[in-house]
């Protein structure tokens, strides 16, 4: 009962966790119901849980006898009333998350009662909820190597995974996790904690067969799913990520699924299907400005410059500060060379902004309209090196586009190709790639690349 009560609540509170602090006020209220349920389920099981431990203290002492030699739980039953009393306080600050009380209650407990398994699993329970790490662990470790019940040493190998998860050390994490599978296979939270472990240090083909151990266990874990998808979207298998997104959507109707299949989208290159979610997810939420950027972004990318621009305008004027709409604007506005506009914003932007990767590639923008090339080009390098491959196709195309400036166009060339391999339906680059190839004397090289230009 412990352990269904650990992994239902563990599992559908960092659902609620992930999803909460994004959720549009309607969703918010959905999750706030989903939250109320889970703890009523908790407090019954809870409930249970006292009442059955009562039963078994009463009938233990009427007939001392039923705990044979080899059957005896490690005397976790056999507790003063006093303690019995402690413990159910200790359970009642868990429930309120009212840690500290909780963690000063179990401690007593355990100093009573050092036996107690339950006790201690709770007291290590609320250490790991303080950010006690190092206790936390401690008393797992002893809980592992004293009790002979598969269930809590699994439990507590899992739990000293999640220490070391908390620590940033997923390769210690992943030892535990095993171990604790070792003893329980059928453990869905641990399965997707060793996938999400794999995924974190960039094993993504170790981590999908643990995430579809967890969905065997749990097939309507949307949450998995999602995970699923992201493992093959770094992989670029894009067949899989559009069905494992899809079914992610089914499963959650969530708006941060949405974006994702839209996002999925624009880096395939199907523009038009990205729209088409965008729309979907401005139908559900009309303040959702991530929405008006994604419009905005793409449907100038198809080449229809003033919808995109009324597109983000409306976003503005929802969201004055957001810095993804702010920087699309302003993108925009450059490539139809008002760079008056865009120093203005500049102007008026944070501070720490102008070294973000986006404002750095604006910034190299405008040094390029003012001839100053060399910070240009020093602007274009350092938004290369960022991780994420739409912040770096714009890098290699601006790069591009300062080398276009400066007369090296094989340079360009290359770059422009770069861009278009990270952002497969972005056509600027392809057209400034035949830009470079007609003025190197390579008009059949230009004739391939605006050719691909009128199929896309």
């Amino acid at each position: 009962m412990f352990h269904q009560w650990i992994q239902t609540v563990e599992g559908a509170l960092k659902s609620i966790e992930d999803q909460y602090p994004t959720s549009p006020p309607g969703e918010r209220e959905h999750l706030r119901k989903r939250f109320a349920q889970i703890k009523k389920v908790c407090d019954s099981l809870l409930e249970t849980w006292a009442d059955i431990e009562d039963r078994l203290v009463r009938l233990s002492r009427k007939h001392p006898d039923l705990m044979e030699e080899g059957e005896e739980l490690e005397g976790e039953f056999e507790l003063d009333e006093m303690v019995v009393r402690r413990f159910r306080q200790g359970q009642g600050f868990y429930q309120l998350n009212m840690f500290m009380e909780a963690e000063e209650a179990f401690r007593e407990v355990v100093e009573e009662e050092p036996e107690f398994l339950l006790g201690r699993m709770y007291l290590a329970l609320s250490h790991f909820q303080k950010g006690n790490m190092d206790e936390a662990y401690r008393h797992f470790q002893l809980i592992a190597s004293t009790t002979h019940h598969d269930v809590f040493i699994a439990f507590a190998h899992h739990m000293m995974g999640c220490v070391h998860v908390r620590k940033g050390n997923d390769h210690g994490a992943i030892r535990q996790f095993r171990r604790a599978l070792s003893y329980r296979q059928n453990e869905g939270d641990t399965w997707f904690n060793l996938g999400a472990c794999h995924y974190r240090l960039g094993e993504y083909h170790e981590a999908i067969p643990c995430f579809y151990q967890a969905l065997l266990l749990d097939e309507d874990d949307g949450e998995t799913m999602l995970m699923l998808s992201h493992c093959h979207r770094k992989l670029k298998q894009w067949d899989s990520v559009a069905y494992w997104r899809l079914m992610a959507f089914e499963k959650t109707d969530s708006l941060q699924v949405m974006e994702t299949i839209a996002r999925d989208y624009e880096e395939m290159g199907q523009i038009e299907e990205a729209i088409t979610w965008y729309r979907r997810m401005l139908s559900r939420d009309p303040k959702r400005t991530v929405a008006y950027q994604g419009m905005g972004w793409n449907t100038w990318v198809s080449g229809r410059t003033s919808e995109a621009l009324a597109w983000l305008k409306k976003g503005l004027s929802l969201a004055p500060g957001d810095p993804d709409l702010l920087f699309t604007y302003a993108w925009i506005l450059l490539e139809q060379g008002d760079v008056e506009k865009v120093e203005a914003i500049i102007s008026r932007i944070p501070g720490e902004w102008t070294n973000q990767p986006l404002w750095l590639v604006i910034r190299s923008r405008v040094f390029t309209h003012l001839t100053n090339f060399e910070e240009a080009q020093q602007a274009a390098e350092r938004v290369i090196d960022q991780e994420k491959p739409r912040i770096r196709a714009l890098g290699h195309y601006q790069l591009g586009r300062v080398l276009l400036e400066k007369g090296d166009t094989a340079r360009a060339a290359t770059h422009f190709q770069k861009a278009r391999d990270l952002n497969a339906g972005w056509k600027d680059p392809l057209f400034y790639e035949g830009v470079c190839h007609i003025i190197d004397g390579h008009p059949e090289k230009t004739r391939s690349c605006w050719r691909k230009l009128i199929r896309n």
